[in-house]
């Protein structure tokens, strides 16, 4: 009989990108040759509740266990301990750690036991939202942990990142960038409705953000950037999508340039295909970023997209689909939505075009086929 593969996945933050990679991973993996385990640390919402049962339908084994989000000596130890454990008694063939909190425990944990392939996926270095002595401390971690990683994957943007601050050598880092599956997002056949609900009237331009509401994601600039835009347009409506930390101080914000009507908080929504229905252009005024999925997303419903190219954003967006704007620079974002408010066609143009080139370059049959070629391969 045909042995699996036994592969052990860990992710601590199971918001954002970095479930749905996760998802995608334990549900397109043929389940014939790989068996799957997931030990994730949370399932706050709805959305995180839909996924889970996703993976347990495909038979994936989930196993929770509580980790710290933020580093904390003793909870961290006794996690290490848990995972030193479970690993020793569960025998796996590959673990594939997933973010930052995860990344270190669980390939730690891997080489104690001496797994002989041990991945890490970082959906964004850590020390990337860091500076002076911190950052340096936190790319020293990365750097000791390459040595006992057997491959860290990495988009095209963080292979950069990885390679200038000589994290790793070129060798170690394997290039597999975000795709999204087509056929899991929907098309928005209720505009009316979802337009309705936010109290947008049909004629009103609509600009939209999507993502956790968390400092990485600059929201403060996000808000300047929609007080420019309005004192010259009054008709447009700003979308803030997602929920987080920062909910109370972004409402404080808005009330403060006396916005509340102009500037919507959604909170989180599952349907997102609703809001990228009505919305016009997608923007991100983010400080760092990996390859988030909101760019793909954006780019499969065929809307032009203005970002602060936080991170090699260059690599990953072209002037034919995406506005490039300097961190915090709100008048040159400002600007270039300007730009695209006064001209639909250079907008319809440029959301054709990030489709296309989503189509080329972030095939999804590819991402997965990708993984399975890794972690079939006899030595690396």
């Amino acid at each position: 009989m045909y042995k699996k593969i036994k592969v052990l996945y860990g992710i601590e933050s199971t918001g954002g990108g970095a479930l749905k990679h996760l998802v995608y991973l334990t549900t397109k993996l043929n389940k014939e040759i790989f068996e799957i385990t997931v030990i994730y640390s949370d399932a706050r919402n709805e959305y995180i509740q839909i996924q889970f049962k996703e993976m347990k339908n495909r038979g994936v084994n989930l196993i929770h266990h509580q980790m710290s989000r933020k580093i904390h000596l003793l909870k961290d130890l006794r996690s290490l301990f848990y995972l030193i454990r479970f690993i020793d008694k569960t025998k796996f063939d590959i673990v594939h750690a997933h973010s930052s909190k995860a990344g270190s425990l669980f390939r730690v944990a891997s080489y104690l036991n001496g797994i002989e392939k041990i991945f890490y996926t970082p959906h964004c270095f850590y020390f990337q939202g860091t500076r002076g002595f911190k950052k340096r401390v936190f790319s020293f971690f990365e750097k000791m942990l390459s040595k006992i990683t057997t491959k860290i994957i990495v988009s095209q943007s963080e292979y950069k990142i990885a390679i200038n601050n000589r994290i790793t050598n070129d060798s170690k880092l394997e290039v597999i960038n975000n795709a999204i599956y087509f056929e899991e997002y929907k098309r928005n056949k209720h505009i009316h409705q979802t337009l309705m609900k936010y109290k947008i009237k049909k004629e009103n331009f609509i600009v939209g953000a999507i993502g956790r509401l968390s400092l990485q994601k600059d929201w403060e600039t996000y808000i300047y950037v929609a007080n420019e835009v309005l004192k010259r347009y009054p008709k447009v409506v700003f979308l803030i999508v997602g929920n987080g930390e920062q909910e109370k101080e972004l409402r404080k914000l808005i009330l403060e340039f006396g916005l509340e009507t102009k500037i919507i908080l959604t909170g989180y929504i599952a349907d997102i295909h609703n809001i990228y229905g009505i919305m016009d252009i997608f923007v991100s005024t983010s400080l760092w970023e990996g390859l988030p999925y909101v760019f793909l997303e954006a780019m499969h419903y065929k809307k032009a997209i203005v970002a602060t190219n936080s991170t090699n954003q260059d690599i990953i967006l072209t002037k034919d689909n995406a506005f490039l704007c300097p961190i915090k620079d709100y008048k040159y974002i400002s600007n270039k939505i300007i730009n695209l408010i006064e001209n639909k066609q250079l907008s319809k143009r440029m959301g054709e075009n990030g489709r296309e080139l989503l189509e080329r370059k972030y095939s999804f049959e590819l991402f997965v086929k990708k993984h399975a070629k890794l972690y079939s391969k006899k030595s690396l």
